[in-house]
């Protein structure tokens, strides 16, 4: 019985396989048709923007006629259609069936630019970064190339050492591995492999000798060779010489501070003598003395020459100094934030909480009070506001006469005063003279100088602007408890550091610059200040993450 039963299905098999030829041609003949219809279809919706009703056309292709014709650019535009859709789990389903079965078609390229974006856009880092460079390196298209790359550069910070290492031995041989090799040895840097580092950094150099990473990396190799970390952080105050009162006041406050809070560091300090090259010296025997960070000095005129030595070093420094502008250095934090900052800040206030919506801007011809000027507007702008009049006057100018009444004609609501304090007091008085009285004036730190409401009397009352915030809310209690009611400037500054710092626990040499750019640069507090009666009222406070 199972001998009969096994020669039947071999019976049925052998007819199976007897079919004629013309029979097999004529049903691949109609498959084909079927399938070249419903591709045909899905185009005409392609080429109208339909994606979901094309990605179903294209679907029953790519599940039916495999063998078809239609089934590759069927199974290509349905990975587009699915993308274009924000479908981006089944554009890649697809985009990698694409890629398996086709791996040398004319559409190759388009796919890997698809698979690219869509795993970007679901997080999924590594295969983004892979397919965007396999998309870079073979793709012709110089504007889709620049987009890649752009996004490749993105998104490689983002990624473990073991994925990048993987990168860097696909794509040894691309010149696109020098950022790969770059941001792997700064990852192994961040993570306290100081060994892998140095060893990624060399062979950069090695292989990539016109590297576009060179000052980044020379830091990086600063940081690298200074050895590990010693616990203790020198601080640089004028303990004697003119500036001696302000020295020691600031020294009771670290030892009080010291004695409460319970330092995670040992703090050392050293003596700049109210002199410049006193500070450098100062500051060098703290680096012999293997301090991880430099805290002072207190004054700019003592900060120049301590911050060119402390970079070169490779030794971060915390500046209690007003100048913002000390940040542009490398390795150099201070507590404040840039008067363009604060422009942005009194911006978004007066949008928001004055309900201001037309705005004039008047600034001298002067590059940094321009570049204030353009970034207030463009603050404006951005939030869909009117920037009605925009005016610069020749800063010798003894009339604004015709500026201003360029701006009156304008009708705006607010006036912005992109200048210095002698300034504002100057272009107050016209404002009034000229009957612009009823603009409500704005500006920046620049305003809070008592010589504005004392030289400029009435013609400023009214006036709103926001200042770098000296301390936040959150420490002026303990800074009160602590200084004893004393409300000198350059102490408080000063607290705040320490305020910021208590909780800084645990760091390498690698780590420690961006530890301490999260500290110092992840949170920006702005004051919001009224002139009113003569006084400076404070309005509010805004924190910016």
């Amino acid at each position: 019985m199972k001998k009969t039963v096994f020669l039947f299905i071999l019976l049925l098999f052998n007819c199976a396989t007897l079919e004629p030829n013309f029979l097999k041609q004529m049903k691949a003949d109609k498959a084909t048709e079927k399938a070249v219809g419903n591709y045909d279809k899905g185009n005409e919706l392609f080429k109208e923007k339909k994606f979901a009703e094309a990605a179903k056309e294209f679907e029953i292709v790519v599940a039916n006629y495999v063998n078809s014709e239609a089934y590759e650019p069927s199974l290509y535009l349905v990975s587009i259609c699915h993308f274009r859709n924000a479908n981006y789990e089944k554009a890649i389903s697809y985009g990698e069936r694409f890629v398996k079965e086709f791996p040398n078609s004319d559409y190759l390229n388009n796919v890997l630019a698809v698979l690219g974006q869509a795993y970007y856009k679901t997080a999924n880092d590594y295969p983004a970064a892979n397919y965007l460079i396999k998309f870079y390196v073979q793709s012709e298209d110089s504007t889709a190339r620049r987009n890649a790359y752009n996004s490749v550069l993105e998104i490689l910070p983002q990624l473990t050492i073991s994925q990048l290492e993987k990168l860097h031995r696909f794509y040894m041989a691309e010149p696109i591995d020098e950022h790969i090799l770059y941001t792997l040895a700064q990852t192994e840097m961040r993570e306290g492999k100081r060994k892998e580092a140095q060893r990624d950094f060399e062979l950069l150099i090695r292989r990539f000798p016109e590297t576009k990473h060179t000052a980044e990396m020379d830091e990086s190799m600063r940081v690298l060779n200074l050895g590990e970390t010693s616990g203790r952080i020198g601080v640089l105050l004028p303990l004697s010489g003119k500036f001696a009162a302000n020295g020691q006041k600031v020294l009771e406050l670290i030892k009080k501070f010291e004695k409460e809070q319970k330092m995670p560091f040992v703090i050392l300090p050293m003596d700049t003598k109210s002199d410049a090259i006193e500070a450098i010296l100062a500051a060098a025997k703290l680096i012999e003395d293997k301090v991880d960070f430099i805290i002072g000095p207190l004054f700019s005129f003592e900060a120049y020459g301590v911050c060119g030595l402390t970079y070169a070093k490779g030794i971060p420094v915390i500046l209690p100094a007003l100048e913002s502008r000390f940040e542009i250095l490398p390795l150099v934090y201070t507590t404040t934030q840039s008067t363009e900052e604060q422009a942005r800040a009194i911006a978004r206030y007066a949008m928001g909480q004055l309900g201001i919506n037309s705005f004039a801007v008047i600034y001298p011809d002067l590059a940094k009070f321009k570049d204030l000027a353009q970034v207030f507007s463009a603050e404006v702008l951005k939030n869909n506001r009117q920037v009605v009049a925009m005016v610069g006057f020749n800063p010798d100018s003894i009339t604004l006469r015709w500026e201003l009444d360029r701006i009156k004609k304008q009708k705006p609501e607010a006036l912005f005063l992109a200048m210095d304090t002698d300034m504002i007091i100057n272009t107050a008085s016209q404002v009034v003279y000229y009957q612009l009285e009823n603009v409500k004036l704005l500006g920046t730190e620049y305003f809070h100088n008592e010589k504005i409401p004392r030289f400029g009397e009435k013609t400023v009352e009214g006036a709103v602007f926001a200042t770098s915030a000296p301390i936040d809310s959150e420490a002026v209690v303990e800074y009160k408890r602590f200084a004893n009611g004393d409300n000198d400037f350059i102490a408080l500054r000063f607290f705040q550091i320490l305020w910021q710092l208590k909780n800084l626990r645990s760091y390498n040499r690698s780590t420690l610059p961006s530890v301490l750019t999260e500290i110092f640069r992840g949170k920006e507090t702005f004051y919001i200040y009224q002139i009113h009666d003569g006084e400076f009222k404070k309005l509010t406070e805004i924190t910016k993450e």
